[in-house]
């Protein structure tokens, strides 16, 4: 993945979460992450004897699904001012008809 596909994703995101579309921002993030976590990150030193290394760290992206999660769990819980529940009537007398 290139530097200009993570940007789109990023960008993706951002978006999203503005618009307050935690499912979407969680999606390019997901994406992101997965990108991340399967591609490692490379430095060299050409200093001295030389070194290299490489590591993959996408433990950041967690927090920010995690954020987007809690933002989505808070506005479910406060749009659900309003509950639907089944409500069986029951005649007083055993008659099936109304006076």
């Amino acid at each position: 993945m290139s530097i200009a596909e993570l940007t789109t994703l990023y960008a993706e995101y951002k978006t999203a979460r503005r618009a307050a579309d935690y499912d979407a921002a969680i999606g390019a993030l997901m994406d992101m992450k997965a990108q991340l976590a399967t591609t490692p990150n490379l430095t060299r030193s050409m200093g001295g004897a030389g070194s290299q290394g490489i590591s993959w760290n996408s433990e950041a992206i967690d927090g920010l699904i995690a954020q987007c999660r809690a933002l989505k769990s808070a506005i479910t819980s406060a749009s659900s001012g309003l509950q639907q529940m089944k409500v069986t009537y029951a005649r007083a007398d055993a008659t099936s008809e109304y006076a």
